[in-house]
């Protein structure tokens, strides 16, 4: 009877998954995440080329890191941003992070990322229109992708 009841309540799972409405699911961006370099990166992120160096954004990160693997970094910037991208150079993909910020919050975020190998990375703040950008070089002694 258990099984008859388990069949019967996957049955109608799998029936009203099947008629969800796409658009709830989050969308995918091809173009960001294919090989390319981090100028067509940029293109393909926010249309620029690249965007005005700026000290009001700050990217905290080890300057040797043992591992690729995990690397830690830390993004702080004064700038009321309403979108905010991290980029890694060397990477296959090198846009890594990329988030939608509401009600111009000042942008802070923590997050490891995984390094192929030494490399810059870059921090991009989208702020009333215009692209602000940072980066750092860290060194990694071994190799993660």
């Amino acid at each position: 009877m258990r099984r008859r009841k388990f069949f019967t309540t996957g049955a109608i799972f799998s029936a009203y998954l099947s008629i969800w409405p796409a658009s709830l699911l989050a969308g995918w961006s091809e173009k960001n995440f294919q090989r390319c370099t981090i100028e067509q990166a940029f293109v393909n992120a926010f249309g620029a080329r690249e965007p005005v160096r700026s000290d009001k954004i700050t990217i905290v990160a080890p300057p040797v890191a043992a591992d690729g693997s995990a690397v830690p970094v830390q993004v702080i910037s004064s700038l009321k941003g309403e979108e905010i991208y991290l980029f890694v150079e060397k990477n296959i993909t090198p846009l890594v992070f990329k988030c939608t910020l509401k009600g111009n919050a000042l942008p802070w975020f923590s997050l490891n990322v995984k390094m192929k190998e030494s490399s810059a990375l870059y921090a991009v703040v989208k702020e009333g229109g215009d692209y602000f950008m940072t980066s750092v070089h860290v060194d990694v002694l071994a190799q993660a992708c």
